[in-house]
């Protein structure tokens, strides 16, 4: 039968092609290589091949940024197994089309359903998630969600470090980093990685670790998703957990630049048990600014002066929780574990410190925010604890020895106008950003920006193992 094609002969026929000179260099994938040419790949795989022509597509298509809806790739391709990633790369290959991998979905820049490129949709690869006691680490597939992830281990105790959206994909958040509230005891997600499956562009599956395809290993832990292959499996190590207190103070508006120095001079005397993002608001009520730690359970009033203290204003509101680890993810989810899709535009800034200019800088991008245009936040993540005491050129994550990053994210459906206010907050911090964290990547920026001094190893590890660029990328390196 047509399904029994033998892997062998699938990717020898794609070899043969390679051979051609047929493959995508730098330039954009072809809408529709072959007129009936799919045929062969969807009888090949167990999965489904889905194309524009076929009902399921407008659904199929859809990531979690609405914005990118209108997209149009060649087709979504949803493997089976691993063998089928590797079919469908060769096929990829073989007939002029970018691959673009899909685990959570939620790039910033739809890199996950771009136009003409096939899709490569993770959510049906087998194997779930398996936490092994004797080792203390866990497997996932790459589009387990960060909440089942979460769920999975709170059973067993432990925990691993992620950002606070519950349905981000294991993979793409961990490959292009993965910081979030436990990275100063606990560093970033791809600080915790110890192996990943990878099938590369040209058809292999290899396993990459420290101690195998180690270089590969160093692009995967911060290099971005997608750019150096298809993720098929992760594995990381685990924490034990313990009960938090959560500590939430306001402070008024017109304070933000005031807020966040104090709040970086508090993270520096904080113990890396605590953590702490100080954040602005922007939405129809109008202004909040507030800062929000964690500490160990039982100190939250000490910390609550000691940040009070640091800021120097008396907060207008302060609010206390105590939260085992499931509790505190939901937490941190808002206890919206299943967030509806919706339009949003954002990007970053990295600092080597908050002095008082970059604070204003900030607070001055926040009130520049036009009213009208969405509900716009302001997140500033700490670049400090564990996650620092890793050397810049350990992992390809660059900003080890920086202070913080402002996150800056505007919910809407009406792009331009958030795109000409984030260009604007750029502008009023340039003096003192030294570039961007690449899981908030934006459109039309250098990949310099988001990798600095690592960017040639980064480039040099992508010409090794993707020469022909049939990853699809977000980023022109």
């Amino acid at each position: 039968m047509a399904r029994e094609i033998s892997r062998q002969t699938f990717l020898r026929g794609a070899v043969g092609a390679l051979a051609t000179g047929t493959v995508l260099g730098s330039g954009r994938a072809n809408a529709d290589p072959i007129a009936s040419g799919w045929d062969p790949l969807a009888t090949a795989i167990g999965g489904q091949v889905i194309r524009p022509d076929n009902g399921q597509f407008g659904t199929a298509k859809q990531v979690f940024n609405t914005n990118y809806n209108d997209s149009t790739p060649a087709a979504i391709v949803t493997p089976a197994s691993p063998g089928d990633v590797q079919k469908a790369i060769a096929f990829a290959a073989a007939n002029n089309l970018k691959v673009a991998p899909r685990s959570g979905g939620h790039s910033y820049i739809g890199a996950s359903t771009a136009n003409g490129t096939m899709v490569l949709d993770l959510r049906q690869l087998p194997g779930g998630i398996n936490y092994d006691a004797a080792t203390g680490q866990v497997t996932v597939t790459p589009a387990t969600e960060l909440y089942a992830l979460h769920q999975a281990l709170a059973t067993a105790g432990r925990g691993i470090p992620t950002g606070t959206c519950p349905s981000v994909g294991s993979s793409g958040h961990a490959l292009g980093g993965g910081l979030g509230a436990h990275s100063r005891h606990a560093g970033l997600m791809c600080d915790a990685l110890r192996s990943a499956a990878v099938v590369l562009p040209g058809g292999q599956a290899v396993t990459a670790s420290a101690s195998s395809q180690p270089d590969l290993f160093w692009a995967l832990r911060g290099g971005g998703g997608g750019n150096f292959g298809v993720t098929t499996a992760l594995t990381f190590a685990t924490f034990p957990t313990s009960d938090v207190d959560v500590v939430n103070l306001n402070f008024p508006p017109q304070s933000f630049a005031q807020v966040l120095v104090g709040w970086q001079n508090w993270l520096r005397t904080a113990d890396r048990s605590s953590w702490a993002l100080a954040d602005a608001t922007v939405d129809p009520m109008g202004t909040h600014c507030r800062i929000m730690a964690t500490c160990p359970a039982g100190s939250g009033n000490s910390a609550a002066s000691a940040i009070t203290s640091a800021v120097g204003i008396q907060p207008t509101g302060t609010e206390n929780h105590t939260f085992n680890y499931l509790d505190l993810v939901r937490y941190l989810a808002v206890n919206n574990l299943n967030p509806s899709p919706l339009g949003y535009v954002g990007g970053s800034d990295v600092f080597p410190t908050i002095n008082a200019g970059a604070a204003q800088g900030i607070a001055a991008a926040v009130d520049a925010f036009p009213r009208g245009a969405g509900r716009m936040l302001a997140i500033m993540h700490a670049l400090d604890g564990a996650l620092a005491s890793v050397a810049p050129g350990a992992t390809a994550f660059p900003w080890r020895q920086q202070s913080a990053l402002v996150q800056w994210y505007v919910e809407t459906s009406d792009p331009s106008a958030a795109t000409n206010w984030l260009n604007t907050a750029h502008q009023a911090v340039q003096p003192y950003s030294v570039g961007g964290y690449v899981n908030y990547i934006e459109a039309n920026q250098p990949p310099s920006r988001y990798f600095g001094p690592n960017l040639s190893r980064l480039s040099a590890v992508r010409q090794k193992y993707d020469p022909g660029r049939i990853m699809f990328s977000g980023l022109n390196f």
